[in-house]
């Protein structure tokens, strides 16, 4: 026969999967291994010094970095990034990605240790210095900052500066995590540089944490007086703080404030919004929210402000819908989830099915169960099972609850 790769035909598509999987194990000796194991022979690959398309691109280089740490083979990743740091020209911004993408601290500290001095910025010492805060081992970040200058040849500026208050907010260090603000905030101190929005959007997130609302009033007049310009997380924070007040519908008025501003708001912005309505019992607010960030998502042709099906947020939307027994909106996000190929919280799935049969609706809670008891898989399809079990889908019949 005569094979066409233009052939609009989708069919013979699933022969190509076997056909490339026995062509690939041709390609080496046959006594090279005992027999397939993937994993090893894709950790191998991925950090090849002979793969030039890897070689040539950072973005590939950052996957195959990544892809090698979750495999479980972080001395690969490492010696594929020091690869790359032998092998490129001497950057700051490079410098910087690589110690980003080092699997552990000790091997950004001896990576940046043995950079060329052309290479170590502010940029660079910043993402050192996350790479310890990640790790959770503030002590040295603190001494690392400090020895910058004199040990390491980096005078620590604005973006080390945000980092070590990163740290200081994460450690609970609020009292020094302000006095550092308020001396990068004055210019009379020299070695400390100017604080922009992110170093205000720091120790906005702690005092609102820690329920302060002195300190958090302070710092949005500061925010003002100094002429910053509130970004998406400056204006998450204010809405996680109104929501946390039980006043979340001065959250959603801000949401009118950004696109005002040409501010667009993330996934973390309807996350508070929705999770704040949801606390307060207002389900039809929060799906009011839900669809709005739908309409935005669309408009925006942007994918990363979806609500993750397996956050919080979905789980409070779904189960405050059933409480209210909005079904239209609980059966509608529950065929969201199912088309997402993601299970819902089987105790709302319960609720809504129950909810569809008392009025009058078997058939769509039929379709309910049987798509639930299709999704789910292994000690989890067992659970479900003994709860569907349970289920009265005839209408008149009695509830499952004594």
């Amino acid at each position: 026969g005569r094979r066409s790769f233009a052939s609009p035909r989708p069919r013979p598509r699933p022969r190509g999967g076997p056909r490339l999987h026995h062509r690939s194990p041709a390609r080496r000796p046959r006594g090279d291994r005992p027999g397939p194991r993937p994993l090893p022979r894709r950790a191998s690959a991925l950090s090849s010094p002979n793969y030039h398309r890897l070689h040539t691109s950072r973005d590939l280089f950052s996957l195959a970095a990544s892809r090698l740490d979750r495999l479980h083979r972080p001395d690969l990743a490492a010696s594929l990034l020091d690869q790359l740091l032998a092998s490129a020209p001497v950057s700051p911004g490079l410098l910087a990605r690589a110690l980003s993408l080092f699997p552990g601290p000790d091997d950004a500290v001896r990576a940046f240790s043995s950079s060329a001095p052309a290479a170590r910025s502010d940029v660079s010492l910043s993402a050192l210095l996350s790479a310890l805060l990640r790790a959770g081992r503030i002590d040295d970040l603190k001494s690392t900052f400090k020895s910058a200058e004199s040990s390491l040849g980096v005078a620590p500026g604005r973006a080390s500066h945000n980092v070590l208050l990163h740290a200081l907010v994460k450690s609970s260090e609020l009292p020094a995590a302000r006095k550092l603000l308020n001396e990068m905030a004055k210019k009379k101190f020299k070695h400390r540089p100017p604080a922009d929005i992110i170093s205000y959007n720091t120790l906005l997130a702690g005092f609102s944490e820690q329920d302060d609302a002195e300190e958090f009033e302070k710092l949005l007049k500061e925010i003002n007086e100094n002429k910053l310009e509130p970004n998406v997380v400056t204006y998450n924070c204010r809405m996680r703080w109104f929501a946390r007040k039980g006043e979340t519908f001065k959250g959603e008025e801000l949401l009118d404030v950004m696109e005002s501003k040409g501010v667009l708001p993330n996934y973390v912005t309807y996350n508070a919004l929705v999770q704040g309505y949801c606390k307060e019992g207002n389900a039809g607010a929060a799906m009011r929210v839900f669809k709005r960030m739908k309409v935005m998502k669309r408009r925006e042709g942007r994918s990363d402000l979806g609500v993750s099906v397996h956050s919080q947020t979905y789980v409070l939307l779904f189960k405050s819908l059933v409480e209210k027994e909005r079904l239209d909106d609980a059966l509608w996000l529950c065929n969201s989830c199912f088309a997402m190929k993601a299970a819902p919280s089987f105790e709302a799935v319960k609720g809504l099915v129950e909810g569809l049969v008392k009025g009058g609706r078997s058939a769509e809670a039929k379709g309910v169960v049987a798509k639930m008891s299709f999704l789910v898989k292994g000690d989890a399809k067992v659970a479900w099972e003994k709860i569907a079990g349970e289920l009265s889908l005839e209408e008149g019949a009695p509830s499952s609850d004594p």
